[in-house]
């Protein structure tokens, strides 16, 4: 049954990093396209092969989240929370530990591409919770 929950949740946790695609196709690229002041100088468009690139990105990274949520035992020490409280402080934790400094350094880095970053950084939180989310429910039915 270890191997099972194992699969399961690295499954879940790769399933919402896919939300991150949808979020990019339904959210980010629309409003970058729409507005060209959020765009940084050098823009390129969406490409086929640049939302596969993403995909497998987001999937990869979810998958990751989810071994860290099998590895923490779903979070182990917050007992009294339901399942959608702790998926979702899971994934506001793993984006507030490693996206948010990669954002701020960025932001720091960079100029006038602000508008993106923000669109990005917002664009990952998602997928980081939806991440989160899916991880404990699948954690919360196997217990």
């Amino acid at each position: 049954i270890l191997r099972i929950e194992l699969f399961m949740t690295l499954l879940a946790g790769f399933a919402g990093g896919l939300f991150g695609t949808l979020w990019s196709g339904l959210v980010t690229m629309p409003l970058l396209t729409r507005w060209p002041s959020l765009r940084p100088d050098p823009w390129r468009p969406e490409t086929a092969s640049r939302v596969v690139a993403g995909a497998v990105l987001h999937g990869a990274s979810g998958a990751a989240a989810g071994l860290l949520f099998w590895l923490s035992w779903g979070l182990v020490a917050v007992v009294a929370a339901p399942w959608p409280a702790l998926g979702a402080s899971f994934g506001a934790l793993v984006w507030t530990a490693g996206a948010l400094p990669a954002f701020g350094v960025l932001a720091l880095r960079s100029r006038g591409s602000s508008g993106m970053l923000a669109l990005t950084a917002l664009e990952l939180l998602v997928a980081c919770v939806a991440a989160g989310l899916l991880c404990a429910y699948v954690w919360h039915r196997a217990a």
